[in-house]
C-alpha cells in the first residue's frame, strides 16, 4: 500500500443542482456492494477522488430539498487549491453526480405510468451517479466477475489494503484505487497470494491495455455511445456486460439497456414479471419498448427501490438468496 494520505486543508463551496435532485437516492445506490471506497450517512457522503496526479478528500452534505436542492461540498487537500483545481474538481463532481443534468422531462413523460408511478413517488429526483473513475469502475467489474457478493467484498478489501491509497480527512478514512501503471507492474504471483484467483491476470492485463489503448475518460464522455462502447471493448477482459456498465454508469447514458447479468435477470424477473426466471431478451425488450430513451433510468428506479427496502430493514428472503452477502 502507498501509505496513509492525510489531507488537512479545507475549501468549502455550495452548489445548486438542477431540480428535482434527490441527494440521498442519487449519492447512494444500495444495490452496490459495500466497499471501503466511500462512507455514507443520511445527508452526508465522503469519498476520495484522484484527478491528474493529486488525490482529494470530498465531503458532500445535503443542505436543501428535492425541489430546492443545495449541496455543500468540502474539498480536503494537501495544499491550498488553485482556482483551476477547484474548477476541475467541481466539474468532475458535477459529471459524476449529475448536479446540472435536467431530468424533469423524465417525470413529465411518465407521471401517469402505472408501473413506474410508485417508484417515482418514493425516489423523485433520483439521478444516475458514479462515484468512481472509469478505471476504478473497471476494477470493481473484475471483483464482481463470476462470484458471490461476499467474495467480491473480501477481495476488494484485501486488494485496496495492499495496493490502494488510504486517505484520511474529516476524521474519516476511505480508499482510492491504485493507478493503472502501478498495477501493470505487479507480479501475477503476488496477486495470486491474495486469493483473487484467475482475476490476478485480469487486473494486470486490463491495466496494461488501459495504458496501451490510451483510454481517456474525458474523451470517452464526448463520444457517441456506440463508439465509446467499441473503444472500451478493446480493453482486455471487457465484454458486453462490462461495456454496458461503463456506458450507463461511468458515461451516464440513460438509453442503454441491452445486456443483463444472470443474477440481475433473476431479480428483474421477480420485480417486473413476478416470475422466477424470464428470458433476458424478453426483459430487455420490455424495458426498452416501455421507457425508450429513459430505459436505464426507469429500470434503476425499480431496481434500487428493492435494495433501499432491504437497507431500511425489510426482510426479503428471495433477494437475500440471490445476492448472498
Amino acid at each position: 500500500m502507498s501509505g496513509i494520505l492525510k489531507l488537512n486543508k479545507k475549501t468549502s463551496i455550495e452548489v445548486k443542482p438542477k431540480a428535482p435532485f434527490n441527494f440521498d437516492a442519487t449519492i447512494l445506490k444500495p444495490s452496490y456492494y459495500p466497499d471501503p471506497l466511500s462512507i455514507y450517512e443520511t445527508g452526508k457522503y465522503w469519498l476520495a477522488m484522484r484527478l491528474g496526479k493529486k488525490t482529494y478528500g470530498i465531503k458532500m452534505e445535503n443542505k436543501g430539498a428535492v425541489n430546492k436542492p443545495r449541496v455543500k461540498i468540502t474539498i480536503f487537500s494537501k495544499s491550498k487549491l488553485s482556482k483551476d483545481e477547484l474548477k476541475n474538481i467541481l466539474d468532475e463532481l458535477n459529471f459524476r453526480f449529475e448536479f446540472q443534468r435536467d431530468i424533469s422531462e423524465f417525470f413529465k413523460k411518465f407521471k401517469n405510468d402505472k408501473i413506474l408511478l410508485p417508484f417515482l413517488k418514493r425516489w423523485y429526483g433520483m439521478h444516475g451517479s458514479c462515484a468512481q473513475s472509469l478505471y476504478g469502475l473497471l476494477m470493481i467489474g473484475i471483483f464482481l466477475q463470476n462470484t458471490i457478493i461476499k467474495r467480491s467484498v473480501q477481495m476488494t478489501k484485501v486488494m485496496l489494503e495492499k495496493y490502494g491509497v488510504k486517505v484520511r480527512f474529516d476524521n474519516k478514512e476511505v480508499y482510492e484505487f491504485w493507478k493503472p501503471e502501478e498495477m501493470a507492474k505487479v507480479p501475477e504471483k503476488e496477486l495470486i497470494k491474495l486469493k483473487v484467483g484467475y482475476r490476478a491476470k485480469l487486473f494486470i492485463k486490463l491495466s496494461e491495455t488501459f495504458i496501451k489503448e490510451k483510454i481517456n475518460e474525458f474523451e470517452l464522455r464526448q463520444l457517441p455511445v456506440e463508439e465509446a462502447k467499441k473503444k472500451s471493448l478493446k480493453l482486455y477482459g471487457v465484454g458486453p456486460e462490462t461495456a454496458r456498465i461503463l456506458a450507463t454508469e461511468a458515461l451516464h447514458h440513460y438509453e442503454i439497456f441491452d445486456h443483463i447479468a444472470p443474477w440481475q435477470q433473476k431479480i428483474y424477473s421477480k420485480l417486473l414479471f413476478d416470475k422466477k426466471l424470464v428470458p433476458a431478451s424478453k426483459i430487455i425488450k420490455y424495458v426498452k419498448e416501455k421507457w425508450g430513451q429513459w430505459a436505464n433510468l426507469a429500470a434503476s428506479y425499480i431496481w434500487e427501490d428493492i435494495f433501499w427496502q432491504r437497507k431500511q430493514g425489510r426482510k426479503i428472503p428471495w433477494l437475500e438468496k440471490e445476492i448472498r452477502l
